[in-house]
């Protein structure tokens, strides 16, 4: 029974804090969007790639079809060390798009740039090093070279930046869904993140970003040391970045306007899910944030006690009605969370496809936790240790 008690407390926690993040940044939101800016700023577009070959032809027609001035970006390509076509297709779109600015650097040619603040880069961290440092715009935007940008993506930048003074703006990201299960956890699992990252925000408290929609000015990264102590850490480029502009006393803001939204397509396998969701785990553990690591935990142990539950409720009943009102209580309130995130980006939102998800989303998120803490993993065909 004291078991039970505590899995109620526990459950009560999980359930005001998600309310809590919810309600900071519904409140928040502005019920009419914010009045269109003449294009006036001025952005470096970077992208990192690395064998990107088959998703560059949707990435280069999302750029084709940008509505800014072409005289007010640029974007730069750092392609590392790729071993399929991915050099050859970038330069076929240099050709056929003379009017857009686009460069292209291998981030190995210059082993000046390899080094951070504290010793060697790794290899994303040093290709955006290195279009940044080439950049003639004074402010910077990372994407993925696995993306789809949405048409008004720069305009809906360049209204934030005239509205606000902050120095870094981060943007939202979205998943693709297809008819595969795993890509449907992926797109609920992202706007989780994405509830959490704007909810983090407007509570003042803001950990987490993606770098593939990531905007800030380029005096103010290049202040913030945002690869000191971390420059070696395999991903990260995104919060090590978030993190290096909060430390500075930097001002931060989400941009959470639809049309700034970026797609991304969901990963095919789930050893590719459990790969990434190790490299992710590598950087989380680096944050220097007691808020961040506080609430890992208690989503960490919300999600072993429904497993634990369904496990002990074979010796006692009592277990049984927790599973099942705990389960129900938290698919209510997460739903009321993710589908409230989904309106601000103007998605649709499944119920019967989020109740799948939430069946499965405990075991999971165990699997992952107990398993990524450890041992090596792969990314970009290379392998890395933690």
């Amino acid at each position: 029974m004291t078991w039970v008690i505590g899995f109620y407390v526990l459950l009560l926690m999980y359930l005001v804090y998600i309310l809590w993040m919810t309600l900071g940044f519904i409140r928040f939101l502005k019920p009419e969007p914010p009045e269109k800016r003449p294009p006036n700023a001025k952005f470096s577009i970077t992208i990192p790639m690395r064998d990107e070959a088959k998703n560059l032809p949707n990435l280069f027609n999302s750029i084709s079809e940008l509505s800014y001035p072409t005289s007010l970006f640029e974007i730069i390509f750092v392609d590392d060390d790729s071993r399929d076509d991915s050099w050859k297709l970038v330069r076929a779109f240099q050709t056929g798009y003379r009017d857009i600015k686009i460069h292209l650097v291998s981030s190995q040619s210059d082993r000046n740039n390899e080094e951070g603040s504290d010793g060697k880069l790794s290899p994303k961290k040093k290709a955006i090093h290195k279009a940044i440092s080439l950049s003639s715009y004074p402010y910077i935007l990372t994407t993925d070279a696995d993306v789809s940008l949405p048409k008004h993506w720069l305009e809906s930048y360049n209204t934030s930046l005239h509205n606000s003074v902050a120095d870094l703006v981060a943007g939202g990201v979205v998943i693709e869904k297809n008819t595969s299960f795993l890509s449907r956890y992926q797109h609920y699992d992202m706007l989780s993140l994405q509830a959490f990252g704007l909810g983090s925000f407007k509570r003042r408290q803001p950990v987490i970003c993606n770098g593939a929609n990531l905007c800030y000015k380029k005096q103010a990264y290049l202040d913030a040391e945002v690869n000191l102590g971390t420059a070696h850490i395999a991903s990260g480029d995104d919060v090590f970045t978030l993190q290096g502009f909060r430390k500075k006393g930097f001002a931060i803001d989400y941009l959470s306007d639809p049309e700034s939204v970026v797609w991304t397509k969901p990963l095919e396998s789930f050893r590719e899910l459990w790969q990434q969701r190790r490299r992710w785990a590598r950087k989380v553990s680096s944050i220097d944030s007691g808020y961040m690591k506080a609430v890992g935990i208690l989503i960490t142990l919300m999600q072993l006690t429904l497993v634990l539950s369904l496990i002990l409720g074979f010796w006692d009943p009592e277990f049984f009605l927790f599973l099942f009102s705990g389960f129900v209580l938290k698919f209510m309130v997460d739903g009321f969370s993710l589908s409230s995130m989904a309106k601000v980006q103007e998605l649709d939102f499944c119920w019967t496809d989020f109740l799948k998800v939430s069946v499965v989303y405990p075991f999971f998120t165990l699997f992952f936790s107990l398993t990524s803490f450890y041992g090596t993993f792969d990314w970009k065909g290379r392998r890395y240790f933690k």
